[in-house]
């Protein structure tokens, strides 16, 4: 299963506000993103079960631009996105048992090109 996941995503985890209460909730930013991502994935929700057996993911970030970015948050990002929508029936090593990261540049063409293969 291969699909694209438009924009750059954006890392949850920098992506907090802090109140002073200390509580701590994702961004505006992350969370629309998240939500749009979300509803333009939801075909899958409908036409797959969640996948529940040992998995390989790949995940390809296209930037659209050159800023600094960290892949681990970002790919943190897109994994919690994939469970959120049901792709992944869970994010844990039982799951996903190996990652790829590759990383390039496309101005202004920012997506995610994320492919899990079984084991």
């Amino acid at each position: 299963m291969t699909f694209t996941i438009q924009g750059e995503a954006p890392s949850k985890k920098n992506s907090r506000v802090n109140t002073r209460s200390g509580r701590s909730f994702p961004s505006k930013k992350f969370m629309e993103w998240h939500d749009a991502e979300l509803l333009a994935l939801s075909f899958c929700k409908e036409k797959y079960p969640p996948i529940d057996s040992p998995s390989k993911i790949s995940v390809e970030f296209v930037h659209g631009d050159k800023r600094r970015r960290d892949s681990d948050n970002q790919l943190s990002s897109i994994l919690d996105l994939l469970v959120d929508a049901r792709i992944l029936k869970d994010d844990g090593w039982e799951i996903v048992r190996e990652i790829s990261v590759k990383n390039s540049f496309e101005k202004k063409n920012a997506r995610a090109i994320v492919s899990i293969v079984p084991l």
